[in-house]
């Protein structure tokens, strides 16, 4: 059993983390524990409810609530941290720890026979990746994080007044607040300047009938907007994140939460790492190109 026992960052690191865990497990027939989930368990319809998240799912487990998921959270936390920290050797345990910047992939031998190997093991890190596994467990990763019926209605909700009468939706992430100081400001951008990027959008479309959906984790001011036709998201985390998934394109700075989004509905993301970046599609991992495509059902 392997057990997540770290949060790298907010819900699209995890979501990350988390589905490239469960893309891993079903190839190499692995179990998976994940308390680090707590905090974002009734968003899905997968772990609703439950004590804790794991992958294959198991019935019968009576259900759990803040308190008692964060203390199990915290139990496995500092479990991994003291047998890392004291070099404790336990018998069929064993704590693998990353710094930042390090990756290891859950698809190699070794930590595939490491993880069969010992009853107990705890993972603490953010670049556990199963690359291949991930592109092969796609769909099964993305039903595991269907978001719950009343987040998904209002995504729906939204979407559907936003496509009416337009050809395309086009997502736009502001990210603004944490990115002031993010890697000392290098990704953060004046408002104005995503007006500018909007308007480069339009001329980018030009021919088609655009709406933009623009969320942001800052509130934003609708009249700097004015000359666009567009609308807000409904400014809850997880409903923006799953609308940007049902657009035909994804505009923004580099971030996992676009990226979770266009993995999610497989959908092209620009990703803006420079400002005034010429506009293109076929860097993402969903690419497109003009001819556009027909906008989504």
């Amino acid at each position: 059993m392997i057990v997540i026992a770290s949060k790298p960052g907010q819900l699209a690191n995890l979501l990350f983390v988390f589905g490239h865990f469960i893309a891993a497990a079903r190839e190499h027939d692995l179990s998976i524990v994940n308390p680090a989930f707590d905090e974002y368990l009734e968003y899905f319809e997968t772990t609703q409810g439950a004590f804790v998240a794991r992958y294959p799912l198991r019935t019968g487990w009576s259900k759990g609530n803040r308190t008692t998921r964060r203390l199990l959270y915290q139990l496995a936390y500092y479990f991994a941290r003291v047998v890392v920290r004291g070099r404790l050797k336990l018998p069929f345990v064993k704590a693998v720890t990353l710094d930042w910047e390090d990756e290891l992939q859950l698809d190699g031998p070794e930590f595939v026979k490491l993880a069969q190997r010992n009853k107990l093991t705890l993972a603490q890190g953010w670049l556990f990746r199963a690359n291949s596994s991930f592109a092969a467990h796609g769909e099964a990763v993305r039903h595991y994080f269907r978001p719950v019926a009343n987040i998904q209605n209002n995504v729906d909700g939204l979407i559907k007044q936003a496509r009416a009468g337009h050809d395309l939706l086009v997502g736009v992430h502001i990210r603004q607040g944490d990115y002031r100081t993010f890697q000392e400001g290098r990704f953060f951008y004046q408002t104005e300047q995503y007006v500018q990027l909007i308007k480069r959008l339009e001329e980018y479309f030009q021919g088609k009938k655009v709406r933009f959906l623009i969320c942001s984790n800052v509130k934003q001011d609708g009249q700097q907007f004015a000359a666009f036709d567009f609308t807000f998201g409904t400014n809850h985390f997880v409903e923006d994140m799953y609308a940007f998934a049902e657009c035909d394109y994804l505009v923004g700075p580099p971030s996992t939460y676009t990226m979770w989004a266009s993995f999610y509905g497989r959908t092209p993301l620009f990703m803006v790492d420079v400002i005034d970046r010429e506009i293109n599609f076929t860097d993402s991992m969903f690419a497109a190109e003009p001819p556009l495509h027909d906008a989504k059902a």
